[in-house]
């Protein structure tokens, strides 16, 4: 059900690429550590296992195609003494070598690990509370591990600042920054695949062609009816109205739009890319421009693209923009402008407890998510300090990059970026384009005007 009106060209997308058997392929996980250690500890529970013989069956495998002989004496060293890091304790001694054979003899461990085959683990919720005890809500582990100390974030209508994350709780304070980070609730959102964004980008071509009088068909042909879908046919009164504030983008260009209100100054742009890929690019972008002078930003976003708020002028034109959208120094700036340690010490808790270093605790009596991450932090810092190289950590970092920060199409769309023409528009009010990105920023501020009004005020702003 569309919630505006450019989820319509959306519905447009997703019907041609049904319709072209354009079907996404699921990217298959590379080198699961944490579950390869939880089979290796499965079948030690058993009969036990020949490392020779398994390492065929493992190889075998997609998953494991690229595993090193390295890191496989690595894992087989750690179920045996815990590693360079926790050779001190027996507990992480759970494996033991009979004749070349690799088994679990302790009773008390086969149980704990037989409880945990199969693991879920998924994201939890944060309480967020006042310096002083006072409680304010929760918020999604996934938004909150994003922040530095000290940045500002809104939430239940208040304007906060990070104070520090203990355990499973946020300590904040109030803030008097004008500019803050919008919640952005994972849950809730399903963002757009690489397949749909290029699908969707295609749409926006066609309905750029249409307003210049080029009809075109929805797989980019030149139309013989001028037939366009029902969906871009309807939206024929919206496009005219952004073609003529700003720019309706083609396939090979990036709309970047200025536009200075009573809020600040907006910078809005439109890969088409997809909410997560959208929210590293804008902190990406936010860092960059930081670098060119001291600046402070509110971000927002949603499928189309991303806006970055300011109360000063944002230094971005025709000289430095390509620079800007470079994938040059990607992952050194990605790991600047986000807190990446503070992101794989939350995903390090899912990967330990499915490598078994944290019991979860007996059925009904399982432990409290605060006390699960208080033992994943101490292990986290632990391996940090004394295995850094541990292969656990290494995975904790890259499945940050890989999936919460899609590292990879975040580089295919900077590499498009320098391909494309990107087109830089000043317009005199807010366009059809930005406007569900601004509404979706105004829905966390406290305000006496309910967000209905506020939004048919600023409907009426764009159509005069």
């Amino acid at each position: 059900l569309p919630t505006h009106s450019l989820e319509l060209i959306e519905a447009a997308a997703l019907k041609t690429a049904i319709d072209e058997q354009f079907i996404e392929s699921r990217e298959p996980l590379l080198l699961c550590y944490d579950v390869l250690v939880q089979y290796l500890c499965t079948l030690a529970c058993g009969d036990g296992f020949v490392p020779a013989v398994i390492w065929k069956e493992v190889k075998a495998t997609n998953c494991y195609a690229e595993l090193t002989e390295g890191e496989r004496n690595e894992m087989l060293y750690f179920i045996t003494s815990g590693g360079n890091a926790l050779q001190q304790y027996d507990e992480y001694k759970k494996v033991e070598i009979e004749g070349g054979v690799y088994k679990i003899n302790s009773r008390r461990i086969a149980m704990r690990h037989r409880l945990h085959i199969g693991t879920i683990v998924s994201d939890a919720m944060m309480k967020v509370k006042f310096l002083g005890g006072g409680y304010i809500g929760i918020i999604e582990e996934y938004f909150i591990s994003r922040l530095d100390v000290g940045d500002a974030f809104t939430l239940a209508g208040r304007q906060l600042e990070l104070v520090a994350i203990k355990d499973m709780t946020v300590i904040a304070k109030k803030s008097s920054a004008k500019k803050s980070a919008i919640p952005s609730w994972l849950g809730g959102r399903l963002p757009l695949s690489a397949s749909m964004g290029k699908v969707l980008r295609r749409m926006v071509d066609v309905a750029s062609g249409a307003s210049n009088g080029k009809r075109q068909t929805a797989n980019g042909r030149a139309a013989k009816n001028n037939a366009l879908p029902i969906e871009l046919e309807v939206l024929q009164p919206l496009f005219g109205l952004q073609q003529e504030l700003s720019h309706l983008p083609k396939e090979k260009e990036l709309l970047i739009e200025q536009i200075e209100t009573r809020d600040g100054f907006h910078l809005f742009v439109y890969p088409f890319e997809g909410r997560l890929v959208h929210e590293a690019m804008a902190a990406l972008l936010a860092w960059r421009i930081s670098r060119i002078m001291p600046i402070t930003f509110s971000i927002a976003m949603n499928d189309y693209g991303f806006e970055l708020l300011s109360d000063q002028p944002i230094p971005v034109d025709d000289s430095n923009v390509y620079e800007l959208f470079s994938p040059l120094n990607l992952m050194e700036d990605i790991q600047r402008s986000v807190n990446a340690t503070e992101m794989a010490k939350r995903k390090f808790r899912d990967i330990a407890v499915i490598g078994g270093l944290i019991f979860q605790g007996f059925p009904g009596e399982y432990k409290k998510a605060r006390h699960l991450q208080a033992s994943a932090g101490l292990l986290f810092n632990v391996f940090n300090e004394y295995d850094a190289n541990n292969v656990l950590i290494r995975q904790a970092y890259q499945e940050v990059f890989d999936q919460q920060m899609e590292e990879a199409r975040l580089r295919e769309m900077l590499q498009r970026v320098q391909e494309s023409r990107i087109v830089l528009t000043f317009p005199e009010r807010l366009t059809p384009f930005c406007f569900p990105i601004k509404v979706d920023s105004l829905r966390e501020s406290l305000t006496s005007e309910k967000l209905a009004d506020r939004v048919r005020r600023m409907q009426s702003e764009l159509g005069s």
